[in-house]
């Protein structure tokens, strides 16, 4: 009988690296982990396009050139296996919220090696909700598109205190509605 790598939720481990700032060196790590996520919706096939777009609005935010702020987790040996950001919520988002500062959580990614159990996209998420309080935010809001369907949704379904709040229809296009999370802090 083949043995199967089950891990409940007893069983999930705590990451064991940082979570930090973004940093300019970081960029080029980030884009293989971009890479493996970042794919139409519809043919499966790579969008270097968008990955390299992302890349760019995460190295502007390092110089203060946007509203965005990103963390990177670094494993114990200083590899980069995963990024998130959060900004002012996008105005199609705004109506989701509750609170009078919100933040939205924007471009969650963790290398797929590093998935399942292994607490870096918890550890991500821990380190922008403390982020976002220090900042004076009061809440939460994500959304995530139909490509993140098989494997982002269940992610934020299951995170401690975050609700589906609604759908936002047609957020990315035609057929892209996209499921929107909040959680007061």
């Amino acid at each position: 009988m083949p043995m199967v790598d089950i891990i409940t939720p007893k069983e999930r481990r705590s990451f064991e690296g940082i979570i930090r700032d973004l940093r300019s060196r970081d960029i080029d790590s980030l884009r293989p982990i971009l890479t493996t996520w970042i794919k139409d919706r519809t043919t499966g096939d790579p969008l270097p396009d968008e990955v390299e777009e992302d890349l760019q609005i995460m190295s502007d935010s390092i110089d203060g050139k946007n509203d965005r702020t990103y963390l990177v987790a670094e494993s114990l040996d200083g590899e980069v296996v995963g990024v998130i950001g959060f900004k002012a919520p996008d105005s199609r988002i705004m109506p989701f919220t509750k609170t009078l500062n919100p933040a939205e959580l924007v471009n969650a990614y963790v290398k797929a090696e590093e998935r399942k159990g292994k607490g870096v996209g918890r550890a991500l998420v821990r380190g922008l909700e403390e982020r976002v309080r220090m900042k004076g935010h009061t809440e939460i809001v994500l959304n995530s598109g139909p490509r993140y369907k098989d494997t982002g949704w269940g992610f934020y379904d299951k995170l401690e205190g975050y609700q589906r709040v609604g759908i936002a229809e047609s957020y990315y296009g035609e057929g892209g509605d996209a499921p929107i999370w909040r959680k007061e802090i």
